[in-house]
């Protein structure tokens, strides 16, 4: 008596020139699994990927921000050293923004010519505008 046990040798585990339906398969499943590996893996990670690139944009936000703020402050810093320092500079800036003068002398301040509103404003900077033309009756 024969009797009918599975036999390893049986089982077709390489594709054979006629090809194998469930060899096949079998290669496709394994790909499938391991796309749907990496599409989790990449929707897990996709949350993070997002806040790092928010946070590298507001990295770079505050570091324009810092650098604008270093580049006032030397600003500032220069100005206080020429105040510090520089007797002509502190004069300027007594005159100009003080309205302050040396003794005996007159000051005369003019007022900066006061912009006209409507459509004879409407030319270049410096030229004269054209003369307004009375209503006709």
């Amino acid at each position: 008596m024969s009797s009918r046990r599975l036999d390893p040798g049986d089982v077709p585990l390489r594709r054979k020139a006629g090809g194998n339906v469930w060899a096949k398969l079998a290669q496709i499943t394994q790909w499938l699994v391991i796309a749907a590996v990496f599409a989790a893996l990449f929707a897990c990670f996709l949350p993070v990927i997002r806040q790092v690139q928010s946070l590298q944009e507001a990295k770079a936000r505050q570091a324009a921000q810092v650098a604008a703020a270093q580049a006032e402050n030397r600003q500032w810093n220069r100005q206080l050293d020429l105040l510090r320092t520089n007797p002509e500079y502190v004069e300027r800036v007594a005159r100009d923004k003080l309205n302050l003068g040396r003794t005996g002398e007159i000051i005369f301040r003019f007022d900066p010519y006061p912009a006209k509103s409507g459509a004879l404003s409407t030319g270049a900077p410096g030229t004269i505008p054209a003369p307004a033309r009375p209503a006709s009756p």
